[in-house]
């Protein structure tokens, strides 16, 4: 039966790219893909195009070159990947690279070695990573992505988000709209993912129509090279999610409220059973063809998060939404969220098998698939008939901080696949809330999409750890292994790392940082504080080495984020005892470790805030816009919006310069604040909102990037905090 699905839905694969009318040349697309990433041995390699059912790449030896064949573009990369990490111990990832160990003379492959891949699909991406991460990219760290995507073996990513500007620009003008009317519908660069999930309209906006240019141009060359190496992006559908002011242009249709989303007002639904609805549906897709081509597979999600189904037959809602897909793309399919308890049953009723692909978005710690009934997002009939990918959630708001679920990414796909409710499991994928953090996870997530069986968690890693630094070390094995099974395996049904304090508006209890978040650890720190001591043995070896430099500065700062909880929990101990001697040496060490921490952090790109606005002043495309999008990018990771909210550091981060800007002073007027108590003087809980918002508000831009030595800045810390770290822990 799967082997049936498979097939059916490889058919479907192939038509879709039948049917965009593609005939790339994938040999030449690997060719240049090697070209970029290993300079000087891109004629080392030979890629051969040979047609097959399933995905697959074979390795071979040619004479002296390498011989990579595969049946298209992204088969190929991800064959190029392979060779790179298991003959070369060389790779690629967003938290650096370790490709300058690759010999001029590339090993040799003693005999062939053939790999399928054990789903049609692989998947990417997440509205929301094109807010937290991706909202000021252009076209330099898109390529760079893209690439990544291709070695990885991704071919299903998601493309809804950079494109909708100018489609919906283009669809509401025919509908009469002016463009003050329009522009007051679109978000600000740093909210579209919301937007167009149906959550707001118009908040950070107004963009610019240069900025809405640079975007048009911006999607058509990602979606060029995206096809070049044969991935097949997923379009953002017409689903209903309408401005809520088209109801005075249209009075007579069935247009509905819906309510609020975290107090923004949403946008409009029209009902899909309303005339009016393939009217723009047209429009929509018309635009969306004649600006970026076209597509097989279309998402948007009705109801998403809430909303209003009242007056509305969503069954037959179901069946209009995709038949409006079908008249612009006849073989249409319809990629949906599985997430909370959407796609509501109804809905899935309009559909038929085959009609659409069901994400199941938190697979590994909330599966709705069927298999799991312990599960919050636990659906009894799966499902149903319909196809589905299993996907990992590893981060909710590009959050900082370790975290995995080792154990479920080694077998949760082979388990589902082989359950009587999993039958129609079509891949496997990722679908960050954020990007650019434990690269381990998403190595192990889709080297899953290659292989049939369950993986060994502890071999895996020491694979891992010798592509990812060059050289074998027993140390950082051990360090690994230690992770894998503490801090990387979380069993409880939380989503994205455990959230740390530095981050937190002060109190005396604190149990979470953002609204939805968990600031509690399951894990044993001192374990964790054991696997920094072993891997910073090695720190002589690999001194000269990115991709361990990143990693041990991301577990100093891991090791240093969980003592200070436990600092934390003595302080406020010391002050219901009313120990104001107490009290205010352990208060004063904490925020020695935030200042330590955003020194080290501002020694990488990655942990530095300044690359995230620099990114976000340099989308602006004249000075107003550059503030605004500056403004976007500070608002999102502290206040979210422009009052005091529940998502108030939904997405924060450990980052250098935020560090030092915002989080200290929070925690300062804590501080202060409890030493005033404990002297008996009159105090104010402090302004938390207010600083935040200086914060947001003030001209600091951070342009100075990041600087200092990551190895001599651990040595100092490791040799300051060790010992009293080991000691605080054995007391507790």
């Amino acid at each position: 039966m799967t082997k049936h699905i498979t097939i059916f839905l490889w058919a479907a694969l192939l038509l879709g790219l039948l049917s965009c009318g593609q005939n790339p040349d994938y040999e030449r697309s690997a060719q240049q893909l090697a070209g970029r990433l290993v300079p000087g041995h891109e004629k080392d390699f030979i890629f051969t195009l040979v047609p097959a059912e399933n995905d697959y790449f074979e390795l071979k030896q040619h004479g002296d070159q390498i011989e990579i064949q595969g049946n298209n573009g992204v088969s190929m990369a991800r064959g190029l990947n392979h060779y790179l990490r298991h003959y070369c111990h060389a790779s690629v990832s967003w938290c650096g690279n370790n490709l300058s160990g690759i010999p001029d003379t590339l090993p040799r492959i003693a005999s062939p070695l053939r790999i399928e891949a054990s789903q049609p699909f692989r998947y990417y991406l997440n509205y929301c990573t094109y807010s937290y991460s991706m909202a000021f990219w252009g076209w330099e760290e898109w390529e760079q992505e893209i690439d990544r995507m291709a070695l990885q073996g991704i071919n299903l990513p998601l493309m809804a988000v950079n494109s909708q500007y100018a489609v919906w620009q283009n669809t509401l003008k025919r509908l009469g709209y002016t463009d003050d009317e329009i522009f007051a519908f679109l978000p600000g660069a740093g909210y579209e993912a919301w937007w167009l999930m149906g959550n707001l309209e118009g908040f950070g906006g107004p963009v610019s129509q240069a900025f809405i240019d640079r975007q048009t141009d911006l999607q058509k060359k990602m979606l060029r090279r995206m096809r070049e190496l044969g991935m097949q992006p997923v379009f953002q559908g017409f689903y209903g999610m309408v401005p809520n002011s088209l109801k005075e242009k249209f009075p007579q249709a069935h247009i509905l409220e819906q309510g609020e989303w975290c107090t923004y007002q949403r946008p409009a639904f029209l009902d899909p059973n309303d005339p009016l609805f393939d009217s723009i549906a047209d429009i929509y897709y018309a635009e969306q063809k004649r600006l970026f081509g076209d597509a097989l597979y279309f998402a948007g999600d009705p109801f998403h998060e809430g909303g209003q189904t009242e007056g509305i037959d969503v069954k037959a809602a179901a069946t209009k939404i995709l038949q409006a897909m079908r008249r612009i793309s006849p073989k249409a399919v319809w990629i949906l969220q599985g997430w909370q308890h959407n796609p509501m049953p109804s809905l899935m009723e309009g559909l038929k098998q085959g009609d659409a692909i069901i994400l199941d978005l938190m697979a590994c710690e909330r599966p709705q698939w069927g298999g799991i009934p312990s599960s919050m997002f636990y659906k009894p009939e799966g499902h149903m008939y319909h196809n589905w990918i299993w996907c990992a959630l590893p981060n909710f708001g590009g959050k900082t901080g370790l975290h995995g679920k080792m154990s479920s990414y080694a077998s949760g796909p082979v388990f589902a696949k082989h359950h009587p409710l999993g039958k129609n499991l079509c891949g496997i994928g990722a679908a960050p809330e954020g990007i650019g953090t434990i690269p381990v996870v998403y190595d192990m997530v889709y080297d899953m999409a290659w292989r049939e069986d369950s993986l060994n968690v502890d071999e895996w890693l020491k694979e891992y750890a010798l592509y990812r630094y060059g050289q074998p070390d027993s140390a950082c094995d051990q360090a690994w292994e230690i992770l894998a099974h503490t801090i990387y395996e979380c069993h409880n049904e939380t989503g994205g790392p455990v959230e740390s304090y530095i981050c937190a508006r002060p109190a005396d209890t604190i149990k979470h940082v953002s609204a939805w978040g968990n600031a509690e650890i399951f894990y044993d720190p001192d374990q964790v504080v054991t696997a920094w001591e072993t891997m910073y043995a090695s720190r002589n070896k690999f001194r000269n080495s990115d991709t361990y430099r990143y990693d041990l500065v991301d577990l100093t700062r891991q090791v240093l984020s969980d003592y200070l909880k436990a600092l934390h929990r003595q302080a406020v101990a010391a002050f219901q005892h009313h120990d104001a001697p107490r009290f205010t040496r352990l208060s004063a060490r904490m925020l020695d470790i935030i200042r330590d921490d955003d020194r080290l952090l501002s020694t990488r790109k990655e942990f530095y805030v300044g690359t995230w606005i620099g990114e976000a002043e340099k989308a602006g495309t004249n000075p107003q816009e550059k503030a605004q999008f500056v403004a976007n990018a500070k608002r999102q990771i502290t206040t979210w919006t422009d009052y005091d909210s529940e998502l108030h550091d939904y997405a924060h981060k450990e980052w250098g310069g935020l560090m030092r800007d915002l989080y200290l002073p929070r925690w300062e007027a804590w501080v202060n604040y409890k030493l005033a108590l404990l002297k008996g003087e009159p105090a104010r809980e402090p302004d938390y909102f207010g600083l935040e918002k200086a914060w947001v508000t003030s001209d600091k831009t951070y342009d100075e990037g990041p600087s200092g030595d990551s190895i001599a800045i651990i040595e100092e810390l490791y040799k300051q905090y060790i010992g009293e770290i080991r000691q605080t822990y054995k007391n507790i």
